[in-house]
């Protein structure tokens, strides 16, 4: 409702019927300038003379709503002392400026490399592996009441029972992994064939380049911890390792440790973060060059009896 409510405020004007919207070139030029700060005002009246009639419609219309909008804002007195207006004006203020220094600013190669060194961190890939498993849900059940199976550090069992088969519904999980892993490493079951054998598992099978992160969302931190703990890859099968679902049997095909990319593949990215540091920091000796030509004054807060 306060749209048709603010028409009542239309300013009134000795000098200038404030109902009346003059649109030309005045008008046009700063709004065409505003939107693109690169532009000067002989580029923009360039431009203003070489678009098309449809095109100078729309502009011009846009001009007419911005007038109109601003013209009912400053009738209900939105521009004295609003902290909003405030703080649109700065940012103007600021965009302007930012437009200028992105157009002036240099940037070389041994600036880019300089800061690269310096942010390792920020560009720096984390360890990824790549692997498939063969799954053995915990929700299985001994029928024996067998003890669970202790691990070695690398996932290797102790006392592997052969007896166990993995088709055997009521042995427990533990066993029939153990028992697989004999069989796959017997066999020699390639990456790809994984999914012919264990139970299904709730996510993926193969996992391709993927940071411990990620694993850990699957399958836990603790078995993400035992997966990258793994030196390097591995012509065989591994495990069984235990994660909160149940245990797996892991074929492990390759692993990067942590990086960071060389500065030819990732120069856009530090392109952009290291022209953004230089905005900044031009905007802030901005900042204090225009503050020199301020006195500032400090008031004592009024006592109170």
């Amino acid at each position: 409702m306060l749209i048709f409510v603010t028409f009542d405020f239309i300013p009134q004007q000795a000098t200038v019927d404030a109902s009346v919207i003059v649109v030309g070139e005045a008008g046009l030029l700063p709004l065409i300038m505003a939107r693109n700060p690169r532009l000067g005002e002989d580029a923009a009246r360039e431009y203003l003379k070489s678009i098309a009639p449809a095109q100078h419609a729309k502009l011009t219309e846009e001009y007419v709503r911005e007038e109109v909008m601003y013209r009912q804002a400053i009738a209900l007195g939105l521009d004295n002392n609003n902290y909003n207006e405030r703080r649109r004006l700065i940012r103007q203020f600021e965009y302007l400026n930012e437009g200028f220094i992105y157009k002036s600013l240099k940037v070389d190669e041994e600036a880019l490399a300089a800061h690269l060194e310096a942010n390792q961190d920020r560009y720096s890939v984390p360890a990824q592996v790549t692997f498939t498993h063969v799954y053995f849900s915990g929700d299985r059940t001994s029928s024996n009441g067998s003890s669970p199976v202790s691990f070695s550090s690398d996932g290797a069992s102790a006392g592997a029972s052969a007896g166990a088969s993995a088709g055997d519904s009521g042995a427990a999980p533990q066993s029939m992994a153990i028992a697989e892993l004999a069989y796959l490493n017997n066999v020699n079951l390639p990456f790809h064939h994984a999914s012919s054998r264990g139970d299904h598992f709730l996510y993926h099978r193969n996992y391709i380049n993927k940071n411990k992160d990620h694993v850990a969302s699957h399958f836990g931190p603790s078995f993400a911890a035992s997966v990258f703990a793994v030196d390097q890859a591995q012509a065989n099968w591994l495990g069984p390792f235990q994660s909160e679902l149940g245990y797996h049997l892991v074929r492990l095909s390759s692993k990067r440790e942590a990086h960071v990319p060389p500065l030819s593949n990732i120069r856009a990215k530090v392109l952009d973060d290291l022209t953004r540091i230089r905005v900044k920091q031009q905007l802030g000796l901005l900042y204090e060059e225009v503050r020199r030509h301020y006195e500032i004054r400090f008031t004592e807060p009024e006592k109170t009896s």
